[in-house]
């Protein structure tokens, strides 16, 4: 779906207060873990990352960080986190949107790699980034699984994330890999296992 004056904009201070808003509301919806003081600090970003922002009508409905991945002791290489849709607007596809702005200011700013995690838990969301099935809402939604740049996004088969040592969730990642000959050796937060895009039984991998 496409909104009304819809953008898709790199974050500057003009937007501080309605970023902060987006948070306040994005915590009450469940994103609380996602958007502490710790996680994402506007007074205090990382200058050589970007934040994106989403808007509709002069308001910020998502947002998303595409950091340097020093969690995986990668800086060449970009993260996408911090993502949220407020729920009156997911039917937007606000995340394949900044994805592709993101990718694009990436390139442009001299990164080798992208990636994007999900909780090896979400089958639903984990078939659409392994191109194993589309959204079932007509060619207008499906459009974004024909992107080339979502073509390319593929699935890591050799590991999963793992955020911290403490953490039981692991996530897949999906890799974009914009200079074809840099090979990914991320040394944090990964854990070295191979598998097929499904895992049962998460605890078994963490031992």
């Amino acid at each position: 779906m496409i909104y009304t004056s819809e953008q898709i904009i790199q974050y500057n201070d003009d937007w501080k207060n309605s970023v902060n808003e987006f948070m306040d509301i994005a915590r009450q919806e469940g994103s609380a873990g996602t958007y502490t003081q710790t996680k994402i600090d506007l007074d205090n970003l990382d200058q050589e990352s970007s934040l994106w922002i989403s808007v509709v009508e002069g308001k910020v409905v998502s947002i998303s960080y595409a950091q340097r991945s020093f969690i995986t002791d990668t800086p060449e290489s970009i993260r996408k986190c911090r993502y949220h849709i407020l729920k009156k607007y997911r039917r937007g596809r606000f995340g394949f949107k900044m994805m592709k702005k993101q990718i694009a200011w990436a390139k442009e700013n001299g990164f080798k790699h992208y990636y994007w995690t999900h909780d090896v838990k979400d089958k639903a969301i984990n078939e659409l980034f392994q191109h194993k099935r589309t959204y079932g809402l007509g060619d207008n939604d499906n459009q974004y699984f024909n992107d080339p740049d979502f073509l390319n996004l593929k699935l890591e088969t050799g590991m999963v994330f793992r955020d911290t040592p403490k953490s039981d969730m692991l996530q897949f990642i999906y890799s974009y890999y914009i200079d074809p000959n840099y090979v990914w050796q991320p040394t944090k937060s990964i854990i070295k296992y191979d598998h097929n895009g499904i895992i049962n039984d998460v605890q078994k991998v963490i031992k």
